[in-house]
């Protein structure tokens, strides 16, 4: 029997182009990313601090460890100076997969963005490109991938963004730089410092496709429980540069694993 399966396993590999995507979507079917069900949006938003209601919290669903479905929506309505937040449970997120694509669409109906196309290379995000309803693209962004680095370009309208993410011997992010540029003309740099890593297992890796919270979040082994931040606006380099810093506890099970919801 064993022989056979080998046998099989052989066959199924020759079959496979150099790019052999099905091939890609087994090995994540089976790997050991966590996949968490429920998550208190108050969690799930960190580092912005948002209401602590237990009745807030994303529900997600996976086939063949795969993210299928997501349930909930946070709003957050005011402005700067009155700021609060809805939730509604009765939005949908829905992700489907074909070859090395993975598309996510929105149930809401007022959405700007109604549907995103992720393209993936060597199981990585390559390329993502967001429509509206009226599939007018939206949203462009392109990911490069280097040792202990990643660079994510998004381009909307007039308005680029320039991310770089920098890790540590221990694959955790450690530093992240935002580039601001609207029309060619660079306008806003923000860098990020991530510290306080727990040892506990990173339990948002099969959810980095969700949105650019997530995204982050996705990166490191572990968790990150603090940031500091410093923003300059290149446009008056003589103005002080905005600071400040966020900090949050999470709790753990008995087996050393973030709690990511609760009541």
């Amino acid at each position: 029997m064993k022989k056979l399966l080998n046998i099989l396993l052989l066959l199924f590999l020759f079959s496979c182009s150099g790019n052999c995507d099905s091939l890609e979507e087994v090995s994540q079917n089976f790997n050991s990313d966590l996949e968490p069900s429920k998550i208190w949006t108050y969690y799930a938003e960190l580092p912005i601090i948002t209401t602590q209601n237990p009745d807030w919290y994303y529900q997600f669903s996976y086939e063949n460890g795969l993210l299928k479905r997501m349930n909930g929506k946070l709003y957050k309505m005011g402005n700067s100076g009155f700021e609060f937040y809805t939730f509604s449970q009765n939005v949908s997120t829905n992700f489907s997969y074909s070859g090395n694509q993975i598309v996510v669409e929105y149930s809401e109906n007022d959405a700007e963005i109604k549907k995103s196309i992720n393209t993936l290379e060597s199981g990585r995000i390559k390329k993502s490109e967001s429509f509206d309803e009226f599939n007018n693209l939206i949203i462009t962004k392109n990911y490069s991938y280097e040792t202990d680095k990643i660079s994510v370009h998004t381009k909307r309208y007039t308005f680029d963004t320039y991310d770089t993410y920098f890790f540590d011997s221990n694959k955790n992010l450690i530093k992240s730089e935002k580039l601001q540029v609207s029309s060619n003309i660079q306008t806003r740099l923000t860098t990020t410092q991530y510290l306080n890593f727990d040892q506990a297992k990173n339990p948002y890796k099969k959810l980095y496709i969700v949105n650019d919270n997530f995204f982050i979040k996705s990166l490191s082994e572990n968790n990150f429980r603090k940031i500091t931040y410093i923003t300059q606006n290149l446009q008056y380099p003589e103005l002080n540069p905005g600071s400040g810093y966020s900090e949050w506890t999470y709790q753990y099970d008995a087996d050393g694993q973030v709690i990511l919801y609760h009541q």
